[in-house]
């Protein structure tokens, strides 16, 4: 049974770490190094500045309390065990109480040290001693929510199959949209219907420009169900950071992390067509496609910029945040003319 199972985790985590290694590559790791040691000083250089007021104990309980959704008691059951593996129960049984064990160390370990991050506003706000009590008990309520999703899954005389099941699929499907807002994975589960929200903008694109590879990038990044709620919610999220960070500096650097994170997640539109047989039909011009996804990427950053902007503007009134405009933008023009290339393997891709 072990056996089982550990090849299972085996090559869960080799499938991981393939997606991690295309999105982490040294550009990536570079930049989140700088921007979390600025933002790391930032934090701790505007501590003196944070009161202990309403507003700041409220953010601080929504952050902790937005931890407990990192982590889950994973099993790696599949549909096909609840019939040959049935006869194996006492073993399986034994083999969830590992899991659930080990499930459980690493867990409070994930939630000790993400709650360690808020722990310098704790201390200056409520103290040694409450800030402790505090910790352990989004530690508690961590281990409380395991605890309830094992006993749902493992009863007194059977294992309640349809329920641990599901939990599994949830757990390794939002492990894959994680992944996915750095790659194009494909055994993401999306919901294939088109959506009709944009169609009136995707009959006015083909005016603009009658390429080819124009009008599948319009039609896949509009009526894909994929793109369009992650970058409006990283949209929203960068607008919240940008007008609520008391610092200059911090906010524009959330700003720049926003726009990086974006061509990340323009990235799968470039080859989702790539190996499509009616795309093969046609005569493949690299270069017009990636100037057609450039155009793509144009299209997409001004109004997320636009409003990062607005955002910087409402929040900062001061003459400095003219260079955190002018450091955005040239970001953002370095982003969709030099990394976005290299970020989708156009080298490699005319060489096809």
């Amino acid at each position: 049974m072990d056996k089982i199972f550990n090849r299972r985790r085996e090559l869960s985590f080799q499938r991981n770490f393939r997606y991690l290694s295309r999105a982490f590559n040294d550009q990536f790791i570079g930049f989140l190094f700088i921007a979390v040691a600025l933002l790391g000083y930032e934090y701790l250089h505007n501590l003196n500045s944070i009161h202990g007021n309403w507003l700041t104990i409220l953010l601080v309980l929504f952050a902790s309390s937005s931890f407990l959704f990192f982590g889950d008691l994973s099993t790696y059951i599949q549909n096909a065990d609840q019939i040959f593996l049935i006869a194996d129960l006492p073993d399986l049984k034994k083999y969830l109480k590992k899991s659930f064990l080990r499930s459980l160390l690493l867990n409070i370990l994930l939630q000790f040290f993400l709650n360690l991050l808020l722990m310098p506003i704790l201390l200056k706000i409520f103290g040694l001693v409450i800030s402790l009590i505090y910790l352990f008990l989004f530690l508690l309520a961590k281990t409380f929510l395991l605890i309830l999703k094992y006993r749902n899954i493992v009863k007194d005389n059977r294992v309640d199959w349809t329920y641990g099941i599901n939990s599994e699929l949830r757990r390794v499907n939002r492990i894959n949209i994680f992944l996915n807002f750095f790659t194009d994975v494909k055994e993401l589960k999306h919901d294939n219907r088109p959506t009709k929200i944009w169609d009136w903008l995707i009959k006015c694109l083909p005016q603009f420009n009658q390429s080819f590879h124009w009008i599948l990038f319009t039609r896949y990044f509009f009526r894909s169900r994929q793109f369009m709620p992650t970058i409006i919610l990283t949209t929203f999220f960068g607008m919240a950071l940008a007008f609520f960070l008391p610092s200059l500096s911090a906010a524009t650097i959330s700003g720049l992390f926003i726009v990086f994170a974006l061509a990340y997640q323009m990235k799968p539109i470039f080859s989702h067509y790539s190996n499509h047989k009616m795309a093969q039909v046609y005569q493949r011009d690299g270069k017009r496609k990636l100037t057609d996804f450039q155009l793509l990427a144009v299209a997409v950053f001004v109004p997320i910029v636009l409003l990062l902007l607005l955002s910087l503007l409402a929040s900062h009134r001061k003459v400095s945040v003219l260079i955190s405009i002018l450091l955005i933008i040239s970001f953002t023009w370095v982003i969709i003319c030099w990394y976005l290339p290299r970020l989708v393997g156009f080298k490699y891709e005319i060489k096809k």
